[in-house]
């Protein structure tokens, strides 16, 4: 007996493991620059508030989300312009990816189409398939020196009639751009003139470098209601196994987030969450800082290295280099570098599939020798991101031609 033909269609296909999840073994001098999991250690004060919590007796239901902890979501993303209602319009979910997977869940039908610009952040471009849905994907705009702009032309002509929403990562991984005001309101104007939705995954609004700014897209014209914003704090506070975020819609929209099926928070780690974002600004400066300096210290010695052109990004933690001129495709590229060097990095095929050949995504989630903040692994001179710009450098000699 075959049980395919009894399971959801959309799950029998090929089965697809995300290069930044897939298991490998591990091995004392690996060095792993692909899943976007903050080195850093929490600091104590959220382990004592996860411990009172308990001593308090939140280890039961907590239907709907903590109240207190959507005051602070609301009031958190209130420094960029918008006010939500903390009651209303703030949905608690289990981390960024739960957040995308229950803003689908909310708009989408079998048949519908998804727009997401390519590169783009796969968890958010892939999950429509679950639904039926199809995303078909808008190359950006590369400009002369490598950096990618929104292709407003290119998003106007794969509009169709089943179009019921775009997907847009800002700050973006990997391409790194923050979208300007300009472009936040060309694309508010498709999205009301084609009437369809925008998911804004907005996971990464702490890191925007020089002189970017985050502009949220609900609050442009004609779009409070159009818009599901979601973040987390798996990026913000280093809180990757803590798996808290939350969803920010319109007054009309947001009444129906909360009927879409989605996974709850452990009641103890929404107490903790609650101090993170009321009292984690030094943390989040700590990390904010230590990023930069990784970033300039990594663009650096990219640029250094024969077939490699790399250019710090507007936003996000992530670089995604130019290494065409090594010789290899991104997939063997990838493949041998893990092979010969014990790196491992992420093919740019994967975030879409035009632009993305021909670049890697590192993340910069390995401390330098410098860093001054307690890490959560184990630091040594042969696994610091130092060793892996130098296994890299001999990569690139050893093959560019």
């Amino acid at each position: 007996m075959s049980i395919k033909r009894l399971v959801r269609k959309e799950l029998t296909g090929p089965a697809r493991v995300s290069a930044t999840r897939r298991r490998v073994e591990a091995s004392e001098d690996m060095i792993s620059l692909a899943a976007g999991d903050p080195n850093f250690l929490l600091p104590e004060y959220i382990a004592d508030e996860m411990r009172q919590a308990v001593l308090d007796g939140c280890t039961h239901y907590c239907f709907g989300g903590d109240p207190e902890l959507k005051v602070a979501v609301a009031d958190y993303y209130g420094k960029y312009g918008y006010k939500a209602d903390p009651n209303s319009q703030v949905a608690i979910t289990a981390g960024g990816s739960q957040s995308i997977f229950q803003s689908y869940a909310v708009i989408l039908n079998e048949g519908d189409q998804v727009l997401a610009f390519d590169p783009a952040y796969g968890g958010g471009s892939r999950a429509p398939r679950y639904f039926g849905v199809k995303t078909d994907f808008v190359p950006m705009k590369v400009e002369a020196d490598g950096s990618f702009r929104m292709n407003v032309e290119g998003l106007k002509e794969a509009i169709t009639d089943k179009t019921k929403a775009l997907y847009i990562d800002n700050p973006g991984n990997p391409s790194g751009m923050v979208y300007t005001e300009k472009e936040l309101k060309a694309m508010a104007d498709l999205a009301v003139d084609n009437d369809f939705f925008v998911l804004s995954d907005e996971t990464y609004t702490e890191f925007i470098w020089g002189d970017k700014k985050h502009v949220p897209l609900i609050t442009m014209p004609g779009m409070e209601d159009r818009t599901l914003v979601a973040m987390a704090l798996t990026k913000m506070f280093a809180w990757a196994g803590m798996r808290t975020g939350w969803i920010i819609a319109g007054p009309e929209l947001s009444q129906y987030v909360g009927r879409a099926p989605g996974s709850g928070v452990s009641w103890p780690v929404q107490r903790a969450a609650i101090v993170a974002l009321t009292k984690g600004q030094e943390f989040v400066k700590g990390m904010v800082d230590e990023y930069e300096e990784r970033l300039d210290y990594c663009v650096k010695r990219l640029n250094e290295m024969p077939g490699v052109k790399c250019l710090k990004p507007e936003g996000a933690f992530y670089l995604f280099p130019d290494v065409s001129g090594v010789g290899l495709s991104s997939s063997d590229f990838v493949t041998k570098f893990m092979e010969e060097e014990k790196v491992r990095v992420v093919s740019g095929v994967g975030y879409g599939p035009a632009v993305g050949e021909g670049r890697i995504r590192l993340s910069m989630i390995r401390p330098l020798s410098t860093q001054k903040m307690l890490s959560w692994f184990k630091m040594t001179a042969n696994t610091t991101l130092e060793a892996a710009m130098d296994r890299m450098e001999s990569f690139c000699k050893r093959h560019a031609k």
